[in-house]
């Protein structure tokens, strides 16, 4: 539409250019979420855990299982959660570890470690596992303990942290 000089837009028109803005606007609004839905799955990092200091080599003594803490950090803007977990570190040789996720897969009690059988056993429901490789040997625990990846960093161990969903037969992150 051309203006001529002296004449000035009709009431009608400047309503429909508000109008078509507002309408714009308010589609635009509604739109970005519903794309961002759509499209944030595919963007997601998978759950590859957190990797965290359990601490010195020399804390570790062969064949000894030692139960260690960590404490997992999620910031959600400026809230910070810590988390604390816990795992089973036995060492096995110089350099060589197995570290278990402390969780019964059952329904997620923490394992004890009993000396005289040299196994580590449930508190709730008499769930008993292998020191070996983790594996059950009694009780109603679906799949054996949790191994977790780790590492060894200027001569401390470390170990990438996850949790794993309970009470299933199939080790799926939580």
């Amino acid at each position: 539409m051309s203006v001529k000089k002296g004449e000035g837009m009709s009431r009608r028109s400047f309503l429909g250019y508000i109008t078509g803005a507002i309408v714009g606007v308010v589609g635009a609004v509604v739109a970005i979420p519903v794309v961002g839905a759509f499209i944030s799955p595919t963007l997601k990092k998978t759950a590859s855990g957190t990797w965290e200091k359990l601490g010195p080599l020399s804390k570790f003594a062969l064949n000894e299982p030692r139960i260690t803490g960590i404490s997992l950090v999620k910031k959600d803007g400026w809230i910070e959660t810590k988390t604390p977990r816990l795992v089973w570190v036995i060492r096995t040789g110089e350099q060589g570890f197995k570290v278990f996720n402390a969780q019964c897969t059952h329904l997620g009690c923490i394992v004890d470690y009993v000396a005289e059988n040299k196994t580590f056993n449930s508190p709730c429901h008499g769930g008993v596992f292998s020191t070996e490789d983790g594996r059950v040997l009694g009780g109603p625990p679906p799949r054996g303990l949790d191994t977790l990846e780790y590492k060894i960093e200027d001569g401390e161990l470390v170990v990438n942290y996850q949790d794993f969903r309970m009470g299933i037969p199939e080790r799926i992150p939580a």
